[in-house]
């Protein structure tokens, strides 16, 4: 007998080794159930069906009929027999473009003298919410394969900070590292494998860039110390073993992480700093990292400051109703003027189930330009009602962007006003902080001459719309580059030339960090970020309001 989980038609049978949640039972199934609050039966985001078979439902023993389903969080409900029956609802499930997030990473000109002459290296960039890692030929320099996984931790805790908190209990250190190596690297380090010739006995060397955080706990560091003032890391350089770490390569393989800035400032940062092109010295050259944390750096005339910003997940779809990671049926591009007639592109299938980050933008831009989203982030009703595209979701006011007979789950895909309030506080974080890095070498965000964009997310906005919004400066598309996955790029330099870490440790000591809610004035400019594009018009002269 086995348990049978099922989604969207498709059936996988897996065993009941004991009381497991069903949370944990939808993962070895191979689909990752959306648990926000790490897993704590708050968020009621995890929710499934459950069909016949016999369960522990917080505490309480139930026994659902054949011809029965109840609804419960699978987060707090146990399967208790060997036989089940489990249905995944499309708004639970989390979906994953693993192909399209491990291509975002440009390898730029470097000198070829890796530490190995011989074998494999494996280049892992490890995100809060992402892994992504390529195996490199050490002989001839070649990226053989790329791939991608979540990071597992999410299954515990969906952010840095609830990280950190976990780690304040006995075990959870221990837990959490299991989840990044055991079910996630691993497994990644098979998938590069097949398909080519190599075996994982033959990679004798791995690099791993990543925040500071995400590092101590790979390495099994608690890195409780990040949380609390005055933020320091145990450590910014780890060097150990994959024999040591109980990674599946040659136990010699040597496995060193790109040191970290600062507690929030961490080694992919370094890394960023380090793949991009570097900026004439008299230039005034930002590098922005958008993302949870909102990580930048400011460079002039040998000088450097930096800096970490809570944006927050909504970016990522995380807290907008209809809001969706960068994969399969999500909508990824949108536009569209006063007559509502949206034009959508959605990643794979036609049908969509959500929208993520770089659409939410564009729906925001468009808004505003066409006047249905005012400066306040709130739309013109009776303009819905005109185009017969409101809804009211929530007790808030929505625009209809696909009809249900159109979207993948039978209902209409909708932004609130409550989703536009969310994108506007994490992109208030990023532009407000920006502005306090640069007040603190005595320069604004016009006098930017290069602007440096890192991340795989930063690869798919429209800039001219993340401009309209307010999202960054309002400045010259001549004046941006976009890198993509700095990250992964400098852990394969790391392997590729063993001068690299020696560049890595001499940089990490240049910044000065700026602890934003220190200073006098963040504050001010998060909440004039607030408004679209900003309630300090002069910072946005070409934007039509």
């Amino acid at each position: 007998m086995a348990v049978s989980i099922h989604f969207e038609g498709r059936t996988v049978e897996v065993e009941n080794t004991g009381e497991q949640l069903v949370l944990e039972l939808a993962r070895v199934a191979g689909w990752h159930i959306d648990a926000k609050c790490g897993g704590h039966g708050s968020c009621a985001s995890c929710n499934v069906q459950l069909g016949e078979g016999h369960y522990r439902v917080f505490q309480e023993e139930i026994k659902v009929a054949a011809e029965q389903r109840r609804e419960v969080l699978s987060c707090q409900t146990r399967v208790l027999g060997d036989a089940a029956e489990i249905f995944l609802p499309r708004n639970s499930v989390i979906s994953f473009d693993g192909a399209r997030i491990a291509d975002e990473m440009d390898i730029p000109p470097h000198n070829f003298n890796p530490r190995f002459k011989e074998g494999y290296g494996v280049a892992v960039d490890i995100g809060t919410t992402t892994v992504v890692a390529a195996l490199i030929d050490l002989s001839t320099g070649k990226v053989l394969s790329r791939e991608s996984l979540y990071n597992q931790q999410i299954l515990k805790a969906d952010d840095v900070v609830s990280r950190i908190s976990l780690c304040n209990t006995e075990g959870q250190l221990e837990a959490l590292r299991a989840l990044v190596i055991d079910h996630t690297l691993n497994p990644l380090i098979h998938k590069l494998c097949a398909g080519t010739q190599a075996d994982g006995n033959d990679i004798v060397h791995l690099a791993i860039s990543g925040n500071t955080v995400m590092m101590h706990i790979f390495f099994g560091v608690s890195p409780v110390s990040i949380g609390t003032i005055p933020f320091k890391p145990v450590s910014r350089t780890f060097e150990s073993t994959a024999g040591e770490l109980g990674i599946d390569t040659h136990p010699g393989a040597v496995v060193v992480a790109v040191p970290a800035i600062s507690g929030y400032v961490g080694g992919d940062i370094t890394s960023d700093l380090h793949v991009s092109p570097p900026a004439p010295p008299r230039e005034l050259s930002v590098l922005i990292d958008i993302g949870t944390n909102g990580e930048m750096v400011a460079s002039l005339d040998g000088k450097m400051t930096a800096c970490a910003t809570a944006a927050g997940p909504a970016f990522e779809g995380a807290g907008l109703l209809h809001g969706a990671r960068a994969a399969s049926r999500a909508i990824d591009t949108i536009k569209y003027d006063e007559n509502l007639d949206f034009e959508l592109t959605v990643i794979g299938e036609p049908n969509p189930m959500g929208i993520c980050g770089s659409a939410i933008i564009d729906f925001i831009a468009d808004g505003f330009r066409c006047g249905l989203i005012n400066m306040m982030g709130r739309f013109d009703i009776d303009l819905l009602k005109k185009q017969q595209r409101y809804e009211k979701v929530c007790g808030m006011h929505a625009c209809m962007l696909v009809a249900p007979e159109l979207s993948a789950t039978g209902e209409s895909i909708t932004v609130t006003e409550g989703d536009i309030a969310e994108i506007l506080k994490a992109k208030a974080a990023i532009y407000g902080g920006l502005k306090s890095l640069l007040a603190e070498l005595g320069k604004t965000v016009q006098e930017i001459d290069h602007l440096v964009l890192a991340g795989g997310f930063a690869k798919h906005i429209n800039l001219e719309n993340a401009i309209c919004i307010g999202l960054l400066p309002d400045l010259p598309l001549d004046h941006y580059e976009v890198i993509g996955n700095g990250s992964l790029a400098g852990a394969a330099l790391a392997l590729l030339d063993q001068d690299t870490m020696q560049h890595y440790l001499d940089l990490i000591d240049k910044p000065e960090i700026v602890t934003l809610n220190q200073t006098d004035h963040f504050t001010n400019h998060f909440q004039e970020a607030l408004a679209i594009p900003n309630l300090e018009t002069d910072d946005f002269p070409n934007v039509t309001y």
